[in-house]
């Protein structure tokens, strides 16, 4: 019986290590934060691949991605259960399903890892942190459904060194640094464990680690001194802003009976807020109960609060335009007149829009209005007296490439809003908060943060956050943040090259590799 207990557990060793690797990437991400974690959460599953067919490396990946993905993510059984009406039973389904096309890329990432390095640990070494970089920029990107959740450099947003880099190469060069170090440190562990009798290939394996630590160390170095300048300084083009948190049920945001309630909380806000006498006061995603300019009687109403104050203001509200429906910001200039406005222009899938509608129509109740939302086609800059700022809607913040637009026209800080109230107390909104980190280093611009049920609160430039609420509490934010005086980052002039870079450069050293070696030990 010991026997067949032995040879069970020597079977099922690289499927508990897959596991290992999978728990560890869940704990480095808010809300848990075990963020040093994720310099060698990647190293069991390495051990998995090692020496097994390439059938059980595709295998191993997927379960070490389904098991982080499936409880990283397991707060969209909120959304659907409490908003979407859909069983609990289909919710898990569902999140299933999202789990499993994400898990697909972590096998991708395993089979090329392991075929195009031919086992050889130094190509290993070589191309982990280039094809991890270019499947994570693949899986990101695309207009309609890219998913940039739970990129690997996001665990660190808390520790500012190491992402100062960002305004070089986003957020996907943290991603590349961190399988950097993970696959150094696995290649000087099996080196040690299997193979340490072959002094060549040991010494070999000291110089890669040389090389992680060498890189690791300027890089930090670089951070240590870019912190330093992008710390919050008060100063003559420094701006005070009022952020309002009305802490507004879903239940009661569109029901007509709650309209004047939901006005009077924000207005009493506003009013408390302009007491500062702030250059500006934002409300959340969809603040108002109704279609600003479409309802004459509250829209006026609203502008007279704008005018006896008189200062602007910038809200959320939807807009419906020849039957499309926009998720819309506006601002209101301090004489009550329209300054301008912005439409959302990457949707929420199954939220705003329903992909591949005609197959999966069951889930169209999850639309929270009748029809499908329609798409902004322009990243507008708005002006106040001191400066320039860009808006995103929600989701929008995780997405580097479409934020950076607005800093690249002109922007000189940057606005979210969002209704986090979907996500209830789960861990979704401490990871949407944290994606704004990297947004601000990467582009070197202060960001403001109003939502509706939290978290509302500032980030600088240097990816601090400060001054942050509390989740389902009616709260204020006066805060105060120095727009972009500087010129333009890399990342905002160019965006995402080193991603580019990663993937040119997996395919060179995947050529050298096959030309230098000979099969798949």
């Amino acid at each position: 019986m010991f026997k067949n207990l032995a040879d069970l557990t020597i079977k099922l060793k690289p499927a508990l290590l897959s596991i290992c690797s999978g728990i560890m990437l869940v704990l480095i991400f808010p809300r848990f934060n075990l963020d040093w974690m994720a310099w060698f959460a990647l190293i069991p599953l390495f051990f998995a691949l090692h020496e097994q067919p390439l059938n059980r490396v595709v295998l191993y990946g997927f379960v070490s991605g389904f098991v982080f993905y499936f409880f990283g993510l397991n707060w969209v059984t909120n959304t659907m259960v409490n908003y979407g009406n859909i069983p609990a039973i289909t919710s898990y389904l569902i999140l299933a399903l999202l789990t499993a096309y994400l898990s697909f890329f972590f096998s991708l990432f395993c089979y090329l890892t392991r075929k195009l390095s031919r086992g050889n640990s130094i190509y290993f070494f070589l191309l982990a942190p280039l094809i991890w970089t270019a499947l994570e920029y693949l899986r990101s990107t695309p207009e309609k459904l890219g998913f940039s959740w739970l990129g690997l450099g996001y665990s660190q947003f808390q520790t500012l060194p190491v992402i100062q880099l960002a305004e070089y190469t986003g957020v996907y060069g943290i991603s590349t640094l961190i399988v950097f170090v993970n696959s150094a440190l696995f290649v000087l562990l099996k080196t040690w464990l299997t193979e340490k009798g072959d002094r060549q290939k040991f010494i070999g394996a000291l110089r890669v680690s040389g090389v992680a630590v060498l890189v690791l160390f300027l890089w930090i170095g670089y951070g240590l001194r870019a912190l330093g300048q992008y710390e919050q300084k008060r100063g003559p083009e420094s701006l005070k802003i009022g952020l309002a948190q009305g802490n507004i049920e879903q239940q009661q945001k569109w029901n007509p009976i709650f309209r004047d309630q939901v006005m009077n909380i924000y207005g009493g806000l506003t009013l408390k807020a302009a007491e500062s006498d702030p250059d500006l006061i934002v409300w959340p995603e969809a603040a108002t109960p109704f279609f600003f300019n479409l309802n004459k009687e509250y829209s006026s109403s609203l502008r007279k609060l704008i005018t006896s104050i008189d200062t602007p203001l910038l809200f959320g509200t939807p807009y419906s335009q020849t039957n499309i429906l926009y998720n819309r910001a506006y601002l209101i200039n301090a004489g009550g007149q329209n300054q301008g406005h912005y439409d959302k222009i990457h949707l929420v899938p199954f939220g705003e829009f329903v992909p591949f509608k005609e197959l999966l129509f069951f889930v169209e109740k999850m639309v929270e209005m009748i029809g499908d939302f329609g798409r902004g086609n322009q990243a507008t800059v708005f002006e106040l007296d001191k400066a320039k700022f860009g808006v995103s809607i929600c989701y929008e913040i995780t997405f580097p490439d479409l934020t950076r637009q607005s800093v690249k026209n002109g922007a000189g800080f940057l606005v979210n809003i969002t209704n986090d109230a979907w996500f209830g107390y789960s861990a979704a909104s401490y990871q949407h908060m944290s994606m704004g980190a990297l947004r601000a280093v990467e582009n070197r611009v202060p960001i403001v943060r109003s939502a509706n049920t939290g978290i509302t609160g500032t980030i600088d430039a240097n990816g601090s956050i400060r001054q942050t609420t509390d989740l389902f509490v009616r709260d204020l934010v006066i805060t105060d943040i120095s727009p972009r005086n500087r010129p333009l980052t890399y990342y905002s002039k160019y965006g995402d090259v080193h991603s580019y870079l990663s993937i040119i450069l997996a395919v060179v050293v995947a050529v050298l590799a096959r030309k230098t070696t000979s099969g798949i030990s």
